[in-house]
């Protein structure tokens, strides 16, 4: 969706995005395992791939 002249810029902005987003949900993740119990962990897990899915999906059908 970027322009060609800023498609570089583009991916390199969605990696620093991604890999914010992949510390922070580590970090969560092994705060919950370490302070409440790896059932936690778990679940946070679960729960934010599921959203992910899900908005991904409604994501998919806005843009058609």
């Amino acid at each position: 969706m970027a322009p060609e002249e800023l498609r570089g810029s583009a991916f390199g902005l969605l990696a620093l995005i991604q890999s914010g987003a992949d510390f922070v949900a580590s970090a969560l993740v092994a705060l919950l395992w370490t302070l409440v119990s790896p059932t936690a962990g778990f679940t946070f897990a679960g729960a934010a791939m599921g959203a992910a899915l899900v908005a991904l999906l409604v994501a998919r059908r806005v843009g058609h």
